[in-house]
């Protein structure tokens, strides 16, 4: 008996817990920028004790993802993650997410979105964005470099422009900033020596100028750094020799002068390393024969 009248106190708290009305407000309009057709407004999408479980849609067979997330407190519930991946939306990226203050996680990948990333995202409590695979364009705003929590960034394979904001550096706990595939222009800023966490850093397929700083030896946590057709120029920093944590060291098409290979002998975890059509001269270091986690050179 008094295991039901437990159960039964407990299913009407949860039942009771439902998503504060202002963010209601704003995943409508949020729907509405995004063109976003198929999120269910009869349904609390925070009510996960309901027959239909809150908003929350997998198919992984068709590689999408359709899911509102939320922690409640007391009675109240506030929207932490928002996760619209692989549906073919055709909008814009919605300014109106600045408005769930409690927001952790976006990711709209493999959408065809369009518009620019509204710098009022620069106020909220991020740690994950994901938008690669879009159709994205303009800047990357300064106040990006506000997201302190910010922990991984992924803009891959968008049409996204202009200079890397040096405000960017500004992220304490960045470990993975992923920015292939873009139009992106202008030097790698200074500041960017002060992201000693970066544990990933992709930079291909870019219109960048200037050489490969020498700030990346400061990135001592790195495992994985892609520079393949960035437009940056050579050599390749003997700097680079630092980061002994790399698996996977990926450069090639650098233009610029001639140098030798580079020191990388203290790399005794790298999995994968290519350098290609880097201009470097002379023989093939010995120690690579002796690298023995190498796979794919």
């Amino acid at each position: 008996m008094m295991y039901v009248l437990v159960s039964l106190i407990l299913f009407g708290f949860a039942s009771s817990q439902k998503l504060a009305r202002d963010e209601v407000d704003v995943l409508r309009a949020v729907a509405k920028v995004l063109h976003q057709d198929n999120w269910d407004f009869s349904v609390d999408p925070c009510d996960v004790s309901s027959t239909v479980g809150g908003w929350r849609t997998l198919n992984t067979g068709n590689n999408f993802e359709n899911i509102v997330t939320c922690n409640c407190f007391s009675s109240v519930c506030h929207v932490t993650r928002i996760v619209v991946e692989g549906r073919e939306l055709n909008g814009s990226l919605p300014k109106e997410f600045a408005g769930l203050p409690f927001l952790e996680r976006i990711d709209l990948s493999r959408n065809f979105l369009s518009g620019s990333i509204p710098p009022e995202w620069g106020a909220l409590p991020l740690v994950n964005v994901s938008l690669l695979g879009n159709r994205i364009t303009g800047p990357i705003p300064k106040e990006i470099g506000n997201i302190t929590s910010l922990v991984f960034l992924a803009l891959e394979f968008n049409q996204i422009s202009g200079k890397l904001p040096p405000e960017l550096g500004n992220l304490p706990n960045i470990r993975r900033l992923l920015l292939s595939s873009n139009n992106l222009s202008g030097d790698i800023p200074s500041t960017f020596s002060k992201l000693t966490t970066l544990t990933d850093f992709r930079i291909s397929d870019n219109q960048f100028t200037g050489t490969i700083p020498d700030l990346i030896q400061n990135w001592t946590e790195l495992g994985k750094l892609v520079i393949q057709a960035s437009g940056l120029v050579g050599p390749i920093p003997s700097t680079i020799g630092s980061l002994t944590k790399l698996t996977d060291l990926r450069i090639s098409e650098l233009s610029g002068s001639e140098s030798p290979f580079p020191p990388l002998q203290n790399m005794i975890s790298i999995k994968t390393l290519i350098l290609r059509n880097c201009n470097l001269t002379g023989e093939l270091p010995p120690y690579l024969g002796q690298m023995n986690k190498l796979t794919l050179m």
